[in-house]
């Protein structure tokens, strides 16, 4: 009976593991970043105070994470993850190419005692981005931007501007190596700040 017991325990860990770590899984969609569920936000419990629970996402950030631009922002009522990875990706197609594109990302964590809600991340991909507390895109050595957005636009205006797309305008995918690379490295960013969490509601 004991060893029963054991073996319902274990499985059950085995499943709540495998929910938690499914459920900060980012996934890149045309209409946007979603958790693997679908929604573009995962609200989780904890035991702790806003505070306490403040902190320990600071300090599993901070330590956990190998980015240098890596910042944690700490409020009253919330967390704001930011960081800027140069020369992030480039196009997979032959055209353009030879381009770095930058990625910057925010996440926002809202907290309350008892529970906290993560945000789908916002990002941007372009080049020459410039890191300075405030990031943006700066035109250096170029007399046009660069960028990639998620999904192309029909009604997008042309113009002398290089835009890349994840994905076109049906729908399909374009960009699979940076849509499988963002798609890992955000989960990792989320999975951090959702560590040892469980699912709830706000």
């Amino acid at each position: 009976m004991r060893k029963i017991n054991l073996m319902l325990v274990a499985a059950y860990m085995f499943l709540a593991i495998s929910a938690r770590g499914q459920d900060a899984s980012i996934v890149v969609h045309p209409d946007g970043l979603k958790f693997a569920n679908g929604e573009t936000y995962m609200v989780v419990e904890s035991s702790g105070t806003a505070a306490e629970i403040t902190s320990a996402i600071e300090r599993s950030v901070k330590t956990k994470s190998n980015s240098k631009n890596l910042t944690v922002e700490v409020l009253d009522d919330a967390v704001i993850i930011r960081d800027f990875v140069p020369g992030y990706t480039k196009t997979d197609r032959l055209f353009g190419s030879a381009y770095l594109l930058d990625l910057t990302y925010k996440v926002l964590v809202e907290v309350k005692d008892g529970k906290y809600r993560i945000n789908a991340p916002e990002l941007t991909i372009a080049a020459n981005q410039k890191n300075d507390g405030i990031v943006g895109i700066v035109n250096t050595g170029y007399d046009f931007t660069i960028s990639m957005e998620l999904t192309e636009s029909s009604s997008a205006k042309k113009s002398k501007d290089v835009k890349f797309f994840i994905f076109n305008k049906r729908g399909k995918l374009v960009e699979k190596s940076t849509k499988e690379k963002l798609e890992k490295d955000l989960s990792d960013i989320v999975g951090l700040v959702a560590d040892q969490a469980k699912k709830a509601d706000w």
